[in-house]
């Protein structure tokens, strides 16, 4: 079975103003074949982030190639749903609008799409709280809703960088046995 994703040599350099620039990665490599589970564990600072994001597409690397299925990254997907540390949920949005968004993007329509986020909603133990705005929600719960956004869609690879942090174990364990 070949690799979904191939990192290559990867190394990323981030400039500094008035200061030295400093390596967050340095020549990287590692292959997550399909259906495999991967963690990147290290201390603050040492580049997971980086790795994550450049996985995602949002980050480019200064050396090296980051492939998915043989096609070179070259910018957000699809394919690669993402949970941030810190949920970057739209303010703006309701619960259940930040949980469609995807969805939107991906024009399903109304009828199906309230049905899928319905489920979603219920999953997580968010269903009381589908027209609350983030502000309105704890820690735990904006968490949440961030995971079930990015899984709504069925990416075919999920990038989450510390998403329980904020949820209880209870919660944990449901959204991480969800299939």
């Amino acid at each position: 079975m070949s690799a979904s994703v191939e990192v290559r040599g990867v190394s990323k350099l981030y400039p500094a103003t008035g200061r030295k620039p400093s390596w967050a990665l340095q020549d990287v490599s590692l292959d997550i074949r399909s259906g495999e589970f991967m963690c990147a564990i290290g201390p603050s600072g040492c580049g997971k982030t980086t790795l994550l994001n450049m996985i995602a597409g949002f980050l480019e690397p200064t050396r090296g190639t980051v492939t998915l299925d043989g096609r070179t990254i070259s910018g957000p997907g699809s394919d690669r749903g993402v949970v941030f540390q810190e949920y970057a949920l739209f303010p703006w949005l309701t619960a259940r609008k930040n949980i469609e968004f995807g969805l939107r993007q991906q024009k399903v329509p109304p009828e199906e799409r309230r049905c899928i986020v319905d489920q979603f909603l219920e999953l997580a133990g968010l269903s009381h709280a589908a027209d609350r705005y983030p502000f309105e929600l704890s820690g735990g719960m904006r968490q949440r809703v961030a995971v079930v956004r990015a899984l709504v869609t069925k990416p075919r690879i999920l990038l989450m960088d510390e998403p329980f942090a904020a949820v209880d174990a209870m919660t944990r364990a449901t959204l991480l046995h969800h299939p």
